[in-house]
């Protein structure tokens, strides 16, 4: 088996975090940078596909009705319900200029977030367009119409009685007071123990677990971190937004995948090297010590060829936790350690529908189609659901005061988005259940939402957000404490990391780069709420 050069540092996995870190070493650090990706195109679990006629292209790569089916299990996702059928939506054109996601994404804090200044500093950019108002619809249980509420900044909800609207605003200005320290002292409480002591109002206790739910990707608050959400709301007053305005982000054309490909024009303008189709069997261990990797083509274009070994003083391993172990020989780490990793994380899953429209749904019933939209509770506890399933609503193609280029002019999409359990997420009746019960919601709020409908494509992730570690259990750091040269990015690894998705892989990639040059991109790139956890010295 043939031997390449050797690379300063090898990277596997070319979404967010890999993508980003490499561009980081080639562009800070000026190390020659190899990044490894399994799958035909980059992104990982941001990617995103833009109709072209009977076909939808990601990354370049074109792809039919069988092909597209075929790409989703590498962002995590696979296809559920459609109507009229995968293969009658392609052959009728329908995706043609629109553009969506593999499993739907937001971006939190919209272009004021980490991943907007992470391109800022590396000299890169994309419109990041971003909502303008608030919606609020309150399901009243199946086959019941539904009451709709526009959030108007500084005054009552409409939903809520007196006593509950200022008891949700005393929460609302806690969380967004909470220091850093606080927050770290929460990040192995768990949300609902949060919600409990706080012995809230009903009304505002509601509210904030459907804010949490849409933000952890899980419905219910046991499983997940206080810190984690309440570092997303504890940030808006110094981030200068709020839930009416900037709350969420979307990416224009290509969609989310074009955050990673301006990460690879860096990675190549300074000599990295970006292989796609190109799987890692092994990473090669000596003596605790990382030599490389063993590779596997999938391309006749690779010029590595089939099988190769690569050879690299690091390797930086994006791969989520629970499945690290299909290249790193276990027998490398502690078997405590393996079995948190393999067992004990969790999904963090998300039921996405994308629904291409005629005409805007949101004007007919009094809500400003640039709104983000809550629904919440849309199951009966009764059915067995692990927590409350709340739903959220937009329309991407009105945000960036519509501007943002997602549909052909004058049609619309809207991303419909849920938060279930990993278990249920991987339940066909489960994920049915829900999908029947927001269509019927759809049905029951906008009176013309069956003419106007041209398709519904329904791709459930149960790892949409990543991984959640059990609450009390910290993150692995960015850096290996077992085999030197071995570093890990992605929204789950460091131990002073909160937050998820793009933001979280945003800054565990630099804090995985300054963790191997000993340097504080940290600090240079990041204000200082965007940055890692304060470490505690009590």
């Amino acid at each position: 088996m043939p031997t390449s050069q050797r690379f300063d540092t090898i990277v596997i996995g070319a979404g967010i975090a890999g993508t980003a870190a490499a561009a980081l070493l080639a562009k800070d650090h000026g190390q020659r940078v190899l990044v490894l990706e399994r799958a035909p195109f980059i992104g990982g679990r941001a990617l995103s596909y833009v109709g072209r006629g009977d076909k939808v292209v990601a990354d370049g790569v074109e792809m039919d009705a069988a092909a597209f089916r075929r790409s989703l299990p590498f962002a995590h996702c696979y296809l559920g319900r459609c109507t009229p059928s995968i293969e009658e939506i392609f052959e009728q054109e329908l995706l043609d200029g629109r553009t969506f996601e593999a499993g739907g994404h937001g971006l939190f804090w919209g272009n004021k977030s980490r991943v907007d200044h992470l391109m800022g500093h590396l000299g890169v950019g994309w419109n990041l367009p971003v909502n303008e108002g608030l919606g609020f619809i309150v399901w009243n249980g199946e086959d019941a119409p539904t009451d709709h509420n526009q959030v108007v900044k500084g005054k009552p909800y409409g939903w809520m009685s007196k006593e509950g609207f200022e008891a949700t605003m005393v929460q609302l200005r806690d969380m967004a007071t909470t220091t850093f320290e606080d927050m770290a002292r929460l990040m192995n409480t768990p949300f609902q123990d949060w919600l409990e002591q706080r012995d809230m109002h009903p009304e505002a206790y509601d509210y904030i677990k459907v804010l949490a739910a849409s933000q952890t990707a899980q419905a219910e608050p046991s499983m997940y971190s206080a810190g984690d959400f309440i570092g997303y709301m504890a940030i808006a007053g110094r981030i200068g937004m709020n839930l009416v305005t900037g709350s969420v982000a979307t990416a224009d054309e290509p969609g989310c995948i074009a955050i990673p490909q301006q990460f690879e024009k860096v990675i190549l303008e300074h000599g990295g090297m970006v292989l796609r189709d190109t799987v890692v069997k092994e990473v090669l261990i000596e003596d605790q010590r990382v030599i490389g990797v063993r590779t596997r083509s999938r391309s006749d274009d690779n010029e590595y060829g089939a099988e190769q070994l690569l050879m690299g003083d690091n390797v930086i391993c994006t791969i989520p936790p629970k499945y690290i172990f299909g290249v790193l020989p276990p027998e490398c780490f502690p078997a405590e350690w393996v079995d948190l990793l393999t067992k004990q994380f969790y999904g963090a899953g998300l039921l996405t529908g994308w629904c291409g429209m005629k005409n805007p749904q949101l004007p007919a019933i009094g809500i400003d189609e640039r709104s983000f939209v809550y629904m919440p509770g849309i199951t009966d506890p009764a059915e067995g659901f692990i927590g409350v399933v709340d739903m959220v609503m937009c329309d991407f193609s009105a945000w960036g005061d519509r501007t943002a280029k997602r549909s052909p002019v004058a049609e619309t999409e809207y991303l419909f988005s849920t938060a279930l359990t990993d278990a249920e997420m991987r339940d066909p009746d489960r994920v049915n259940r829900v999908i029947d019960l927001c269509e019927d919601w759809a049905r029951r709020t906008f009176p013309n939402w069956d003419e106007d409908l041209e398709f519904s494509i329904w791709t459930p992730s149960p790892e949409a957000y990543g991984l959640w570690r059990p609450v009390d259990e910290d993150r692995p750091d960015v850096v290996s404490s077992h085999v030197e040269g071995l570093y890990f990015a992605g929204d789950q690894y460091g131990k002073r990391l909160w937050g998820g998705g793009v933001d979280g892989a945003s800054l565990s990639a630099i804090m995985c780069v300054d963790a191997m040059t000993g340097h504080d991109l940290e600090s240079e790139i990041m204000p200082e709420y965007h940055r890692g956890l304060p470490v505690l010295t009590v």
